[in-house]
């Protein structure tokens, strides 16, 4: 496992996802939301395999309940902590601070710590609509001591440009993966790291799609765009001798400028074979390439808009 030193705390190349601990979260998730004791065990694993970061939001059901619930009672060094802020609110600046300011301490006492290391906007729309006021009331919660960072989580390299233009942000949560080049190939990743932005990379496994069957897939857009590229994720890495889950994690892993990968985990051992998949040789030149060349093209938005509905419809029932 690798870390980089992040204003003074060890930021480890895995952060621990944690919606799963706070819903049902997941199309590939069969077995819904953990208990506390389970998610216990979950945070137990993820400190003892050397993670250092948990992330977590708001909007994730409890899971600043659960995460605290477990800081309460755990003895050793306190993990970076990243959460978010959803939908601000307000006409004036004073307007949008307050409420900033008042939805952090109350996601503090939630999670039963005086301070986090990083917060987060959680609706790109809030960066369109409230811009400068944002950013500057963002920044605030960094002079009153409440964190070491601050930032957005987005979504397309539009956003990513919207983050760019507030100096005030310096950190950024975004979605990444074999399928998912979209931010590589315009050049907004390198952007960001030429600006000291430090990086988090959600979906590396877009959700758990690259662990479906193909051939048991039955929404059309999955037959069409997601099923034959499983299959030829599969035999690329049959070439490299990875599994499925080892070559995800590498490729986006070697990329210049990202920090940490998001990654969500169902049980301790699925924590423990992510934390090995960071200790992975490279993937081969040639098979990067080739990786690169046959994801170029992928219909990201239809997919992501079929992965909401399913989620949708699976916790309305």
């Amino acid at each position: 496992m690798k870390y980089i030193d992040v204003k003074g705390h060890k930021l480890s190349a895995l952060s621990l996802g944690t919606a799963q601990l706070g819903m049902n979260y997941g199309v590939a998730n069969n077995n819904g939301q953990p208990s506390l004791e389970a998610s216990f065990d979950i945070m137990n694993a993820a400190l003892d395999s050397g993670i250092t970061s948990f992330d977590t939001a708001r909007d994730y059901g409890n899971s600043e309940d659960v995460i605290g619930a477990f800081l309460r009672q755990h003895k050793g060094e306190k993990p970076f902590i990243t959460t978010k802020i959803w939908h601000f609110q307000g006409e004036t600046y004073a307007d949008v601070e307050k409420y900033v300011v008042t939805e952090l301490e109350n996601s503090l006492k939630r999670l039963g710590v005086d301070r986090v290391n990083n917060v987060m906007l959680h609706s790109t729309e809030d960066i369109l609509k409230f811009g400068d006021k944002a950013a500057k009331a963002m920044r605030s919660l960094v002079d009153r001591g409440y964190t070491d960072l601050i930032g957005a989580s987005v979504y397309t390299n539009e956003d990513v440009e919207h983050v760019l233009r507030f100096p005030e942000y310096d950190s950024i949560q975004v979605p990444m993966s074999i399928f998912d080049q979209r931010l590589i190939h315009t050049g907004a990743i390198e952007k960001l790291s030429e600006a000291g932005v430090t990086v988090f990379v959600r979906s590396v496994f877009l959700q758990g799609l690259f662990f479906m069957d193909p051939d048991a897939m039955t929404e059309p857009v999955f037959v069409e765009e997601v099923a034959p590229r499983v299959r030829k994720l599969r035999e690329y890495a049959e070439r490299e001798g990875m599994s499925v889950g080892e070559l995800a994690i590498t490729f986006i892993r070697d990329l210049p400028g990202v920090a940490s990968l998001v990654l969500g985990a169902d049980n301790p051992d699925q924590v423990r074979a992510n934390v090995k998949y960071f200790d992975m040789k490279p993937i081969s030149e040639e098979t990067t390439a080739a990786l690169h060349r046959d994801f170029y093209e992928v219909d990201i938005p239809r997919i992501m808009k079929v992965l909401a509905d399913l989620y949708r419809k699976r916790n309305s029932q």
